[in-house]
């Protein structure tokens, strides 16, 4: 008689389902080690062993879990190797992202995909495909954020920030706390796409305060993000917020509201070369360096929802 005693075992882990809004939990698995004995006796015809078999190990309880509907959208986690954040928080860590792919939804149901794109220390928030990406211009130094042009405000119009006839404007300080307020007056210049001609421009005077710093927050897509800005743009130094910005270490601009126009929201992260890098948009006649010293430009530019940022 010859006598073989197989274990073979297999390793089930549960699918990895995202968080549900609101649960404040991370995504989890359940490893289960199941062992399943397998014995093979050859014999001669005048044997009949008898043979009992102990399990060297106990087979897990926990079932395996069911398929999970087609419907389930799986959501890559990214992880970003940050330690607690401290005031003044260095705005920079917030706005130039990392090159990550995401979908953001807005509440009247149309979508873009956003991409921090770098060229240090010019950054751009894009916001498009590979075809063709909208983009807003950005650079920093030690003391602030600045802003350039920006070709997403739509009406098929770009326009540039300049203060004091130089081009680009500070948007914000780098180091920043909570519930301070940034006051600026930048000269606004909007230009047709198709042909770079100035059609309305002048001063524009606002507020930023700095509303907030949440070390994580949930949007309405169930997404939680962990560091997490918001600003607010005032016309008056103790207005009602106009609108809102949400931005998040990693990612760069994640969120937007407006009081009046709805509202954004990041609703979906793209896992590495899931999807082709946006491809900003060119503009052939575009030139940062003309400046129409035109009187009709020099009169302070009326607000209207939609012409956020500035």
């Amino acid at each position: 008689m010859s006598l073989s005693l197989f274990l073979r075992a297999s390793l089930v882990t549960s699918q990895i389902i995202p968080d549900q809004p609101g649960s404040g939990e991370g995504p989890s698995a359940t490893p289960t080690l199941t062992i399943t004995p397998t014995l093979t006796i050859t014999t001669t015809p005048t044997i009949t062993p008898t043979i009992t078999v102990t399990p060297t190990a106990t087979p897990s309880a926990t079932p395996t879990p069911e398929p999970l509907p087609p419907a389930v959208i799986f959501l890559p986690i990214v992880f970003h190797m940050y330690g607690p954040l401290s005031p003044p928080y260095d705005m920079v860590q917030f706005m130039n992202g990392d090159g990550i792919l995401y979908e953001v939804q807005h509440s009247n149901g149309s979508q873009a995909r956003h991409q921090t794109q770098e060229e240090n220390p010019v950054f751009f928030h894009t916001k498009g495909n590979e075809i063709s990406a909208e983009w807003e211009e950005l650079w920093y130094t030690n003391q602030f954020i600045y802003r350039g042009t920006d070709t997403s405000p739509g009406n098929g119009l770009y326009y540039t920030l300049r203060d004091g006839g130089l081009y680009g404007s500070k948007w914000a300080p780098r180091y920043w706390r909570v519930g301070d307020v940034y006051e600026r007056n930048p000269t606004v210049l909007f230009f047709r796409k198709s042909d770079c001609e100035p059609v309305l421009g002048g001063t524009q005077r606002s507020w930023l305060l700095f509303e907030a710093y949440h070390p994580t927050y949930t949007f309405t897509s169930g997404l939680e993000l962990a560091h997490v800005v918001q600003l607010a743009w005032l016309l008056t130094p103790n207005g009602v917020p106009e609108e809102r910005y949400y931005y998040a270490v990693g990612y760069g601009l994640v969120g937007w509201s407006s009081r009046t126009h709805g509202f954004s929201y990041i609703s979906e992260i793209h896992a590495p070369g899931q999807r082709p890098d946006n491809n900003r948009e060119v503009i052939p006649c575009l030139d940062t360096s003309l400046f129409w010293a035109d009187r009709r430009f020099d009169r302070p530019l009326p607000y209207w929802p939609g012409n956020h940022r500035r």
